[in-house]
C-alpha cells in the first residue's frame, strides 16, 4: 500500500514536467564555390550560408493552464567552415537571438534579443539566402544598413495581436540602451531607440508582409524604412516578390531595393529556382547593385538536401568588380 501511494505522489509531481517541451533544432549549410571576376580572377573556396543561415538553437515553451503559455528561443549562429559562433562582428554565443515571453488569447510578448520585423524581415524571397542588402552588398554600406541594424537587437519588446481572419499586427521597439559597440552589420553604430510595425497573414491564398520603422540616430536624425512582400502558390510554381524603401536623413542616397523570385518541382525532388535582386541609390551615379540567381535543388531527405547555384553580380560601383560565381552545396536540418 505504501509503495502504491508514493507511486502515484512521484506521478504527480511528474505531471509539471511533462507540460513543458524544450528543443534543440538546428540548420547546417557548406558548399565549395567558384568565383570569377571581370578581370578573369578566379578563387575557389569553401562557403557557408548561400541559402540559409546556419544556427544551433533551444526552444521550449510550458502549458500554464488557461490558454497561456510561456516560451523561450535561444539561438546561436555558427560558420561551419571554420567553426566561429556568431557573426564575424559579433562574438555574442546567442548571437540569432534571445528571447522568453508569454502567449494566450491576448497574443504573443516577448522580451530579448530580436530581428524587427517590420525592418529587417519584410522580404518573402524563396530562393537562397536572399535578404535585404547589408554591408557587404556596397561600398556606401551606411546608407543602406538600416536592415542590418534591426537586425536581432539587444534589448528589445515585441508584441503580436492574435491572428484575425488570418491576418496579425506585430509591434516592436528597442530603447537607446544598446550599448556603444557595433551589434549588427560591421558599420552599424548606436541608436537612440528603434521602433517597428509589420501586418502579415495571408488573403484568398496570397501570403503579405507589410511593415515599417524608424531608427533615431544619436545625433536626434532619423532613418525611416517601409516595405513589404507578396508570395503565391499557382499549383506549382510558387512567385515572390519584395520592394523595401529606405528614407535616409536630408534625403541623402535613399536607397530603393527589390527582389524576384520563384520555384517550380521538376519531380523526383527536383526543384528549380531563380532569383533577382536590385539596389538602387539615390544620388549615386554608380550606386546600383543587381544580382541574378539560378539554383536546382534536389531533396535527399525531409532533412538534407543537395544544391548547385549560378550568380551572376554586379555592384554598379567604381572600384568593385562584377562576379560570377558557380556552387555546390549540402544543407541539412534537424
Amino acid at each position: 500500500m505504501k509503495k502504491h501511494l508514493i507511486a502515484v505522489a512521484v506521478a504527480a509531481l511528474a505531471v509539471p514536467a511533462m507540460a513543458q517541451n524544450v528543443s534543440i533544432y538546428g540548420v547546417i549549410e557548406v558548399g565549395m564555390e567558384n568565383n570569377k571576376s571581370t578581370a578573369g580572377a578566379s578563387t575557389a573556396i569553401m562557403d557557408s550560408h548561400e541559402f540559409t543561415s546556419n544556427r544551433l538553437g533551444f526552444r521550449g515553451e510550458e502549458d500554464l493552464g488557461g490558454g497561456m503559455k510561456a516560451f523561450f528561443r535561444l539561438e546561436a549562429g555558427t560558420n561551419i567552415t571554420d567553426g566561429v559562433s556568431g557573426a564575424s562582428t559579433n562574438s555574442t554565443f546567442f548571437s540569432r537571438g534571445a528571447e522568453v515571453g508569454l502567449s494566450g488569447g491576448f497574443g504573443r510578448l516577448s522580451l530579448g534579443k530580436q530581428d524587427h520585423n517590420g525592418i529587417e524581415n519584410n522580404e518573402s524571397s524563396i530562393v537562397g539566402n536572399r535578404g535585404l542588402f547589408g554591408a557587404a552588398s556596397v561600398t556606401s554600406a551606411p546608407e543602406v544598413e538600416m536592415a542590418g541594424r534591426a537586425s536581432d537587437l539587444n534589448d528589445t519588446i515585441s508584441y503580436t495581436t492574435p491572428a484575425f481572419n488570418g491576418i496579425s499586427l506585430n509591434v516592436m521597439f528597442s530603447p537607446n540602451d544598446n550599448g556603444g559597440a557595433s551589434f549588427a552589420g560591421s558599420t552599424a553604430t548606436t541608436h537612440a531607440g528603434v521602433t517597428s510595425y509589420q501586418i502579415a497573414g495571408s488573403v484568398s491564398g496570397v501570403n503579405f508582409k507589410l511593415g515599417g520603422g524608424t531608427l533615431k540616430e544619436l545625433a536626434g536624425t532619423k532613418i525611416n524604412v517601409r516595405g513589404g512582400s507578396l508570395s503565391y502558390d499557382f499549383g506549382g510554381l510558387t512567385a515572390a516578390i519584395a520592394v523595401q524603401q529606405q528614407d535616409n536623413p536630408a534625403g541623402t542616397n535613399d536607397a530603393s531595393e527589390s527582389i524576384i523570385s520563384a520555384t517550380v518541382p521538376l519531380g523526383n525532388g527536383l526543384t528549380l529556382g531563380a532569383a533577382y535582386a536590385s539596389l538602387d541609390i539615390d544620388n549615386v551615379s554608380t550606386g546600383d547593385y543587381k544580382s541574378t540567381m539560378l539554383m536546382l535543388k534536389k531533396d535527399l531527405s525531409k532533412r538534407t538536401a543537395l544544391t548547385g547555384m549560378y550568380r551572376s553580380a554586379d555592384p554598379g560601383q567604381s572600384g568593385l568588380q562584377a562576379a560570377k560565381t558557380t556552387g555546390v552545396y549540402v544543407t541539412h536540418s534537424f
